[in-house]
Formats: structure tokens, sequence, C-alpha cells
């Protein structure tokens, strides 16, 4: 997953999980839906980052999600999860736009 916005918070990670990434999570909040997709939130004590936020997309119909953002449980990095999130939703409804009017470019 070489595709995550990662920072290092200036600690070393913890050993990687052996599960193939699947791990069960609680969304803390769902930031919407465009598309067939959803953006959420979600808190990771356990992440090899240490206490993090991540910034999850999954299709509406699945129950999978990728990580698309990872920022430390921090006031600071709530917000910046935040800003991330609504990029993204942001970007999806564009897509999604775009779909449904092939001719407006």
């Amino acid at each position: 997953m070489s595709n995550i916005i990662r920072p290092t918070f200036g600690q070393p990670r913890k050993p990687a999980r052996a599960d193939d990434d699947r791990v069960e999570v609680t969304t803390e909040r769902v930031y919407g839906e465009a598309g067939d997709h959803r953006v959420c939130l979600v808190r990771d004590d356990d992440a090899p980052e240490g206490d993090v936020y991540k910034v999850v997309v999954g299709r509406l119909a699945g129950q999978e999600v990728s990580t698309v953002a990872i920022l430390p449980a921090t006031p600071e990095g709530e917000i910046d999860a935040e800003v991330v999130a609504l990029a993204i939703l942001r970007t999806l409804s564009l897509i999604d736009e775009d779909d449904e009017d092939p001719d407006s470019a």
C-alpha cells in the first residue's frame, strides 16, 4: 500500500499485521457518499504507526474499505483528516458528475 498518505510522526513503526491487513474498525464519522462510494473516518489504536485516524473509502454495497490517509490521533490530525476526507468526497462527486454527463468536457 505505497499509495497511502502515511507520515511517520517521528516514531518507529510497529510490526505489520500478518492477517492481510484486514481488521475490524468502528466508524467515527461518515463524511458522505458520492457515486457508489462512502468516505469515512476511523480510529485505529493498534496501527503500526500507533494511535491514528484513518480516512477510508469503500463501496456502498460492500463491507470492505481502503485506507487513503493515515494521520496522528491528535486534534490537529483530526482536522487534517477532515480536510482530506472532504477533498476525496468532492473528487468522487466530480467523477460521478462526469460519468453522468460525458459530453460536458
